[in-house]
């Protein structure tokens, strides 16, 4: 039985989903950048009021335990970006997060869940590439899920053409 529900971030989202990149995810990115939580707060409250008015413009999505509301998972979309070689648009993931701690089974889900929701997204606003990548230093498993979802994976990069299947 699932246990947790997506919905739309929203602006009582944005401490917990900072937190979690901060107990998460900084160590992947502290040897090459320089994490600033209030930066990031800032462009995730971006986000989030970004897609209230204009919601075909990227997708920034919460899923929450149903019975203690507490954040498992966040996924961020982006649209209008375009190769140097062709002219169609395609939408790339900015993140998935989760918590690492939820067991392998609920971290494959929730990240099979994402990718349905983008690839919906994807139809809704006729963006005809979705991209999604890794920094990861393991990713193998994230770019199988992928595959299974019907993505060419070449490297950290997975791609899929969206069609109105």
């Amino acid at each position: 039985m699932i246990k947790w529900s997506w919905h739309l971030a929203n602006a009582n989202d944005v401490k917990d989903i900072v937190a979690l990149a901060q107990r998460h995810f900084e160590t992947e990115i502290n040897e090459i950048f320089t994490p600033d939580p209030l930066f990031y707060a800032y462009n995730v409250n971006k986000a989030i009021t970004e897609q209230s008015y204009y919601s075909s413009k990227g997708q920034l999505i919460v899923a929450r335990n149903k019975e203690t509301y507490q954040l498992l998972a966040y996924a961020w979309l982006v649209r209008g970006g375009q190769t140097m070689y062709a002219q169609e648009e395609l939408a790339e993931a900015a993140f998935v997060h989760m918590d690492l701690t939820l067991s392998t089974r609920t971290r494959v889900c929730l990240t099979e869940e994402i990718l349905d929701h983008w690839i919906r997204w994807c139809r809704a606003t006729k963006i005809p590439v979705l991209v999604s990548t890794s920094i990861r230093r393991e990713q193998t498993a994230f770019m199988r899920i992928h595959e299974r979802k019907g993505f060419l994976i070449r490297g950290s990069i997975a791609y899929k053409r969206i069609t109105n299947e």
